[in-house]
């Protein structure tokens, strides 16, 4: 049962203007993973983990009129080290960081542009081999003012060409690679918003110009995160998504007890759910779509074996208040042995509002795996945004 799952709060730091974006790498070899936060236009950091969850904070770069947001983790010029590849949301550019020497150096971290202001709205990035020539290109999502749209780049030598997959999309979010045919080649997931589309571009290993395919999945009230992960453990990638309301209508609600019957039916299309793959290579098959959860303001889902008993677990981020949390926070759910069944829900934080990504990685290195969250807004009434690890005791 759910109930079962048991966790430790730590803080990792709270000194932070706008918190939107952390990942997690080793960049010291010591075999623990390390943090990376970014805080918007202030600075970027990464965070030495000493093995045991006690971290230790380093200034990558102090930012001069950058806006860096989501980001992720890559070899990007194959030297055998992590580089960090991060949108620049407020200037349209998409940008890497590499270190030569010590990381703990901040002189040691320079940065190159992929899309230097030519990516209005820069919102989410993923990389991944597209074409299996053994380089990583990178995928982008842009949503709005002159963006709304998916791109992925290809480099070559020091340069890189973008390839438009869709435009005129509205409200793009979330954008990962995963196989989900089979096939051989990553395909890409992505969703808008603004049409409530979830979809899946299908990688037909062409050329560069007519790779993808698009295939709706589903269309439901703004989806916003989406995850690859095989739920029923059939050796197919399912898809993980959230639904929830505008942050704007959910910054207008207040306690969900005073909730009028319009208010109520609004919030209710809000919710966690994850779409059956149906191992049709050709997509001629629908996707099941299983509901987790209804009237939950998820930002974001993911999936982990929380509890090593070989099921997984799925863990969301709440952006404020709904029908099952009183205000944002994070949230785990489990299932009896079946994902297509009923799925139970333990809060694992409350009243902490904006909740946004979340990770499931083994702190600790106990063999367990464990969360680490960012949320602004945290403390409604002093503004903190914050960076915390709950330590899973089992």
């Amino acid at each position: 049962m759910v109930k079962n799952l048991n966790f430790k709060e730590h803080l990792i730091d709270d000194n932070f203007m706008y918190v939107f974006g952390i990942s997690t790498v080793d960049l010291t070899g010591n075999g623990s993973l390390d943090i990376i936060a970014v805080d918007t236009n202030i600075g970027l950091y990464w965070y030495e983990n000493d093995g045991n969850g006690t971290f230790t904070k380093h200034v990558i770069h102090e930012q001069t009129g950058q806006w860096l947001e989501r980001h992720t983790v890559g070899d990007i010029n194959n030297d055998g080290k992590p580089e960090v590849v991060f949108v620049d949301n407020i200037n349209g550019s998409i940008l890497w960081f590499e270190y030569n020497g010590d990381p703990r150096d901040k002189k040691s971290w320079n940065y190159h542009y992929i899309s230097d202001r030519e990516f209005p709205s820069a919102y989410d990035v993923a990389v991944g081999d597209i074409n299996n020539d053994g380089k990583l290109e990178v995928a982008a999502s842009a949503y709005v003012h002159g963006g709304n749209k998916y791109s992925w780049f290809e480099r070559s030598g020091t340069s890189w060409t973008q390839y438009l997959i869709e435009e005129n999309i509205p409200n793009t979010k979330t954008v990962e690679f995963s196989d989900f045919t089979n096939n051989g080649f990553l395909d890409l997931l992505g969703c808008s918003t603004g049409n409530g589309e979830v979809i899946i571009y299908k990688n037909l290993g062409n050329s560069n110009k007519n790779r993808w395919e698009k295939h709706i999945i589903d269309v439901f009230n703004g989806p916003k995160h989406g995850h690859a992960v095989d739920l029923n453990n059939n050796g197919n990638m399912d898809i993980l998504m959230t639904g929830s309301l505008s942050l704007h209508d959910i910054r207008s609600l207040k306690d969900t007890h005073l909730k009028n019957k319009a208010e109520l039916n609004f919030m209710s299309q809000e919710k966690i759910v994850w779409y059956e793959n149906p191992g049709d290579l050709n997509f001629e098959k629908p996707w099941v779509k299983h509901t987790i959860c209804e009237g939950f303001s998820g930002f974001e889902a993911i999936a982990t074996d929380l509890d090593n008993d070989g099921n997984i677990e799925v863990i969301a981020s709440a952006l404020g208040p709904s029908l099952t949390m009183k205000s944002g926070g994070i949230a785990v759910f489990k299932h009896n042995g079946n994902p297509k069944d009923a799925w139970d829900m333990k809060i694992i934080k409350d009243d902490w509002n904006e909740a946004h990504q979340i990770l499931a990685v083994d702190v600790n290195s106990n063999g367990l795996k464990d969360i680490v969250g960012i949320a602004n807004c945290a403390k409604p009434h002093t503004g903190k945004n914050e960076l915390i690890w709950w330590e899973n005791l089992g």
